[in-house]
């Protein structure tokens, strides 16, 4: 990641969580907090009880939810430090559920390599519009209970 020993993630870790909660009212109902972000990745964790279904385990949409959210926080740090004004979506996915999950749980999501990191910004800022592709999986009792394919798209605003 790109001056990755400059970066303040503790700052960035406040930023991302406000952000996460106050803008999207389900993050917060679901007790979204940011577990750990640094130069490997970031982990959303999340407790059961706002996800229950009625079975007693995590509804497989806020399993979808916390994935989508992981993989979507990593873009919007990118266009942060990059000081892009771009909105930004999920443009598809493909979801896969493993087992189920009957406590708390983590969505998980790693940095992309440096080069694809600067094509996105750089694809964004230049273009107008930009994408990345991420992987991120839900982890419950440290399995693997679902996984996420994504792609998120950045599209200018000034």
């Amino acid at each position: 990641m790109t001056g990755s020993a400059t970066i303040d993630f503790a700052a960035e870790r406040q930023w991302l969580e406000s952000l996460l909660r106050t803008t999207i009212p389900m993050a917060a109902h679901m007790e979204l907090t940011i577990g750990r972000l640094d130069e490997d990745g970031i982990r959303l964790d999340f407790p059961l009880p706002p996800s229950v279904n009625d079975k007693g385990t995590a509804f497989g949409g806020a399993l979808a939810s916390a994935m989508i959210l992981a993989g979507w926080s990593l873009p919007r740090l990118l266009l942060r430090r990059g000081g892009i004004p771009a909105e930004l979506v999920i443009g598809r996915c493909e979801l896969r559920y493993v087992r189920p999950v009957s406590g708390p749980y983590v969505a998980e999501c790693a940095w992309p390599d440096q080069p694809v990191q600067q094509d996105f910004l750089t694809d964004t800022d230049a273009l107008g519009k930009g994408r990345l592709d991420l992987s991120v999986r839900v982890l419950a009792d440290n399995e693997v209970a679902a996984s996420l394919q994504a792609r998120y798209a950045a599209l200018i605003t000034r």
